[in-house]
């Protein structure tokens, strides 16, 4: 894995703390200190969990909401209580940056209004971070158990399946070890993977999608015919064939495949959007100024789709992870312990499916699996009000 598969260290506990160092900083500084102290908890948990990874965005992001809470624009006269002639428009480097982070503070703590505000999409979010921080933190309380354990095995017992005990809350699997401990070490390949699958496939959507909008002409004929194309094989099927033929020893490459396969759905509607979009005026106008394709892209037609693209990337994970799943129990991928995939893979293999002790083996991933999907599907209800500014302000 490449970025996105993280194990809580003392290394990214030190780097946290420094990172939040900067939000506590600003705090005491413009008298914040409850939000600096929210930034300082902040950067110290993603920090420790993702090291820098998750301490540098945490940095912009919690420093973003303290400037939010104390900035005054001088150049609004009814913020600033200055009289229209007193007005000074011009701004220093330092002010400019200043205004731009009380922007970005200011969104965040609407968005996380929005988030709040939808019972549903709220419980999504809590049971999304409740799996991050289980599969994050919880090697550091929980031992993985690779080998297999004969001592565990009940006086008579044919088999070293056990049923929960107050010793093993979920029991144990075929070779004697804990299954709670493979269900908090084996989310995070999983996750991970699924979750790289659907930033690549919505970002070559979003990509492809805005250039065959905006470009049109040869350039929409050949993408549209590609993805056509890709739209007539069935998916899962390829996957099978594909999986046969190579061997995915890195699970970024399988990650990689899923991206590739899945993005014409979702490039083929941001062409539509950005098609009819093109036709704005603020977006002619941009073109006519040739302000550039990456300007109009980002600028001015991607925050009109921002909505429908995090919520089709939601459900792009989604199959991601089915797909892995199914490639999994088919065993058609490498098998690595530990992984809730691999869980189900062997549970089937043993026979357990036939041992009502060894129910939790089978049921614990499963369960997992299943309330984590509903968790995403949940958090898409937030997604709609946080992007979309009729749902945001209640009309």
């Amino acid at each position: 894995m490449i970025g996105l598969e993280t194990v809580a260290t003392p290394a990214g506990l030190l780097i946290g703390v420094l990172c939040g160092l900067v939000p506590l900083g600003a705090g005491v500084y413009y008298k914040q200190y409850r939000a600096g102290l929210i930034g300082l908890i902040a950067c110290t948990v993603t920090g420790f969990g993702c090291g820098l990874l998750g301490g540098l965005p945490m940095i912009a992001l919690t420093y973003a909401v303290v400037i939010s809470y104390a900035y005054v624009n001088k150049q609004d006269p009814f913020t600033s209580r200055m009289a229209l002639e007193d007005v000074d428009f011009s701004e220093t480097r330092r002010e400019h940056f200043q205004r731009v982070m009380a922007r970005i503070g200011e969104r965040t703590r609407a968005s996380i209004r929005a988030l709040t505000r939808n019972k549903a999409g709220f419980a999504g979010f809590l049971g999304i971070m409740f799996f991050v921080l289980v599969t994050v933190f919880g090697p550091l309380f929980i031992r993985y158990e690779g080998e297999t354990h004969m001592e565990r095995r009940a006086p008579g017992a044919l088999a070293l399946v056990a049923p929960p005990s107050e010793g093993h809350p979920l029991g144990l699997d075929w070779k004697g070890r804990d299954v709670l401990s493979h269900m908090v070490h084996g989310g995070q390949r999983l996750i991970a993977t699924s979750i790289q699958a659907g930033i690549i496939a919505t970002a070559l959507a979003v990509a492809l999608g805005s250039a065959a909008g905006l470009l049109g002409g040869p350039v929409d004929t050949v993408l549209s015919a590609i993805a056509n194309f890709i739209l007539t094989i069935p998916g899962f099927p390829l996957l099978i064939v594909l999986a046969a033929v190579v061997d995915f020893d890195s699970d970024f490459m399988l990650a990689v495949l899923f991206g590739v396969l899945n993005w014409p759905t979702l490039m083929r509607a941001v062409r539509a959007q950005v098609m009819s979009l093109r036709e704005r005026d603020y977006v002619q106008a941009a073109m006519v100024l040739d302000l550039g394709l990456w300007h109009v892209i980002s600028r001015e037609v991607f925050p009109n789709m921002v909505s429908y693209i995090s919520i089709n990337f939601i459900f792009t994970i989604r199959v991601a992870m089915y797909s892995i799943i199914g490639l999994t129990f088919l065993g058609m991928v490498p098998l690595r312990d530990p992984d809730w995939a691999v869980m189900i893979f062997t549970g089937r293999q043993q026979g357990v499916l036939f041992l009502p002790e060894a129910a939790g083996m089978l049921l614990s991933p499963i369960i997992a699996i299943a309330l984590f999907q509903l968790s995403l599907v949940l958090f898409a209800r937030s997604l709609e009000e946080i992007f979309n500014p009729r749902l945001r302000s209640g009309l």
